[in-house]
């Protein structure tokens, strides 16, 4: 499990870092419909674990920075590379948000989740987000 949780993490850095070197214009138009300049890096992280979940991979992108500006190729890709770091443990069968810290400056915040997989394992971890234009975003 712990080497699956390690790839989980390197494969979500690297497509992070390939939004931020190759990104385009077209990303999806849901990103400004669902993420919220209103909502608590608590919310965001649930909304977005909510998407894992559903097993709606694209739809977890939305939460990532540089999002809007992902081709969809690159949307389809990430997906597709998410999906099976998470279906390799079963799917995410449920989750439960533990806590918040927003930093004194308002700019970031952690996020501890307790995450239950398809295959029986739990895992707490904590998530770091950063305020966007466009609200929380979950960090690469």
């Amino acid at each position: 499990m712990k080497k699956t949780i390690i790839f989980l993490f390197a494969a979500i850095m690297a497509c992070s870092l390939a939004f931020v070197s190759c990104g385009q214009s077209g990303g999806s138009s849901d990103a400004s419909t669902t993420v919220n300049k209103k909502d608590s890096p608590s919310d965001v992280m649930g909304k977005a674990l909510k998407q894992l979940k559903d097993k709606d991979y694209k739809g977890v992108i939305q939460y990532m920075p540089n999002a809007k500006e992902a081709s969809e190729e690159e949307i389809t890709q990430m997906a597709a590379l998410i999906e099976m770091v998470y279906e390799a443990n079963g799917g995410l069968k449920d989750y439960e948000i533990l806590g918040e810290e927003i930093s004194e400056d308002g700019q970031s915040a952690k996020v501890t989740v307790k995450y239950i997989f398809g295959n029986g394992e739990e895992k707490e971890d904590s998530d770091k987000l950063i305020l966007s234009e466009s609200g929380w975003v979950i960090k690469e």
